[in-house]
């Protein structure tokens, strides 16, 4: 289980991702890549998307995409998406080689058994993710995936679940998996100096990881387990990089979150 609803309002500052921030995808019925390059525009404002005039395939289609909230950091605006069909064993090679050409800002690893919806929440999570590493002076070229990618045939390349808030028309909350893959180099950055931790081990977590998050956003933790949890994530939501840099605090909280004993 890697998703869990709630009707509880959210975190101050916690992103959630709603349908009118997807973009309209329509993918053949194959493995590949969904890359993505943003031009600068002059004129900021909300994220969107918008379905292109041209029948999408595996081709360039114009889209409008994201418009960042960083001073520093220039506003995106009408930019190309593109499919490009590959062996699904070679997806995440050869997606982090064209993000290091430097010729696209974002790549999707797709398998095509992942539904559209999927892929496009991945897509739109990496218009987010690429303004945080910029922020953290990391770059800001991002590959991601809607399901779990397979690292065989790149030795140097990390996997990262993070944990993603969506909300239906409802306004109902949901808890999801929008995967990442870095270099080892980026990976250690990104972990600002903390010792590499037990990736399986959080893998293996991610059900009680995602139950935590929705105790902790609704406020039904314990005291003292509270209490201890608010001392890494300094009043913030739970994020990947809070659970990689503190396992030893986070991983306990989470596997008793998913027995129920808090």
């Amino acid at each position: 289980m890697d998703t869990l609803t709630s009707s509880e309002k959210t975190l101050a500052g916690e992103r959630i991702f709603t349908s009118s921030d997807l973009p309209s995808l329509s993918l053949p019925d194959a493995d590949g890549l969904v890359t993505c390059r943003w031009f600068q525009d002059p004129a900021p404002g909300r994220t969107a998307w918008r379905t292109s005039s041209q029948t999408y395939r595996p081709s360039l289609a114009a889209t409008e995409a994201a418009a960042v909230e960083d001073d520093n950091f220039a506003p995106r605006g009408p930019g190309q998406v593109a499919f490009v069909a590959v062996d699904r064993t070679w997806l995440v090679r050869e997606g982090m080689d064209r993000v290091r050409t430097r010729a696209v800002d974002a790549v999707v690893l797709h398998a095509k058994a992942s539904p559209p919806g999927r892929t496009a929440l991945a897509l739109a999570f990496s218009a987010h993710l690429r303004t945080r590493q910029h922020r953290m002076g990391l770059g800001a070229d991002v590959v991601t995936a809607a399901v779990r990618p397979d690292l065989a045939g790149a030795p140097d390349a990390f996997r990262v679940p993070h944990l993603v808030t969506v909300s239906d028309g409802t306004g109902t909350v949901a808890d999801t998996i929008i995967w990442q893959v870095m270099t080892g180099a980026r990976y250690d950055a990104w972990l600002g100096g903390a010792p590499r931790p037990d990736n399986v081990a959080i893998e293996t977590a991610l059900p009680g990881l995602v139950r935590l998050r929705h105790l902790w956003r609704t406020g039904r933790l314990d005291r003292s387990r509270a209490d201890t949890l608010a001392a890494v994530l300094d009043g913030g939501e739970l994020t990947a990089q809070k659970i990689f840099r503190y396992p030893r605090v986070v991983l306990p909280i989470a596997t008793r979150a998913l027995r129920g004993v808090l």
